[in-house]
């Protein structure tokens, strides 16, 4: 800039009749600041040669605002810039986990849509109080003229709390091999209110078999379903008057494994039959042909070196043969504790 005494200048210049001569110091017109108009790393566009035609073209258009004030050419790129971008690129992707993350904690992750409901119902515990459960809600459930047909109970597959170690026989057809299952189980009883746990209204009749059967799979299937721990079931079957309670279902949970993959409605229906019309219901096929191959007669215990449930394959024949003999040792049972009874008291007067 032009120191003030400098102003002066003008009026000693040459009288300029063809008005190239400014009427002020061009100087002047400059801002006072002594910074300059351009940041230091500005690109300034310079021309070494401009033709006299092309003199007084504007070789920086893009410096000059709309307003009329210089404008700041592009300033050339970084070296540090890639590196500043991944810096903003970071930050930015932490700070959208932290809000999706504070999300999650406000209002919770949903839940993971497992598809339809396996069952209506479910027990609310496992082990044996689980049992339990599934053992009163089926029971309710098997009626006969709208009476309670039997109760169930549940318990470990033991006897007098000795644990039991299940037996299976194979029929002669298929080898006659013996079997021995020691997984985790359960042992259903059915039970009427009759003598040793016989049904005390109604007639025997293959139709309530069937309807029994029914039972003891949907009890088989609820706990394999709900009870994770449990690879066997045993389910005892009401005997029929004058008879020992012989029959028994069992299954384990790989046998079971297609009505386990699918909602139970695909297997039986939501409302159990009745033994008037179960051979009409739509599951009575299915029941029929999933149970008849694991019905067995129980042969009893065994306690040589360790406790056996020894089943055998079930048959008419067969279990007309285990009644007899079952009479036989009752008989056997009652001549033997009547001598006992009678030798007791000469044994005590002599």
């Amino acid at each position: 800039m032009s120191e003030p005494d400098d102003n002066n200048e003008l009026s000693k210049r040459p009288w300029d009749p063809v008005g190239t001569q400014p009427k002020h110091d061009p100087a002047s017109l400059l801002p006072e600041s002594s910074e300059p108009l351009l940041p230091p790393d500005a690109e300034i566009v310079e021309s070494d040669a401009v033709d006299d035609e092309d003199d007084d073209r504007d070789l920086l258009p893009e410096r000059h605002s709309a307003a009329g004030a210089p404008a700041v050419a592009a300033v050339g790129s970084s070296a540090y810039a890639p590196r500043f971008q991944f810096m903003t690129g970071a930050l930015v992707a932490v700070g959208v986990a932290a809000l999706v993350g504070i999300t999650v904690a406000i209002v919770g992750i949903a839940p993971k849509d497992e598809g339809p409901a396996w069952s209506a119902w479910k027990p609310t515990t496992g082990g044996l109080q689980g049992a339990s459960e599934i053992a009163s809600h089926i029971a309710v459930a098997y009626r006969d003229k709208g009476k309670q047909l039997v109760k169930v109970e549940a318990n470990d597959i033991s006897y007098k709390g000795v644990p039991l170690l299940v037996a299976l026989r194979k029929s002669p057809e298929d080898g006659g091999a013996i079997q021995v299952h020691e997984e985790k189980g359960v042992l259903y009883q059915m039970c009427g209110l009759g003598v040793n746990c016989q049904i005390d209204s109604g007639k025997p009749s293959a139709e309530r078999a069937l309807l029994l059967r029914r039972a003891g799979l949907e009890l088989a299937l609820y706990s394999f379903r709900y009870l994770k721990d449990v690879k066997q079931v045993v389910v005892l079957i009401p005997a029929s008057p004058g008879k020992a309670q012989t029959v028994a279902l069992y299954f384990s949970r790989d046998a079971l494994r297609p009505e386990l993959d699918r909602p139970l409605t695909s297997s039986l229906l939501p409302k159990a039959p009745t033994p008037q019309n179960v051979t009409l219901s739509p599951d009575a096929t299915l029941v029929d042909q999933t149970t008849n191959p694991y019905l067995f007669s129980l042969m009893g215990s065994s306690f040589n070196d360790r406790g056996y449930l020894v089943l055998d394959p079930y048959s008419k024949a067969a279990d007309r043969k285990l009644q007899k003999r079952l009479k036989e040792q009752q008989k056997e049972a009652a001549a033997a504790a009547a001598g006992a009874a009678t030798a007791t008291p000469q044994a005590s007067g002599g």
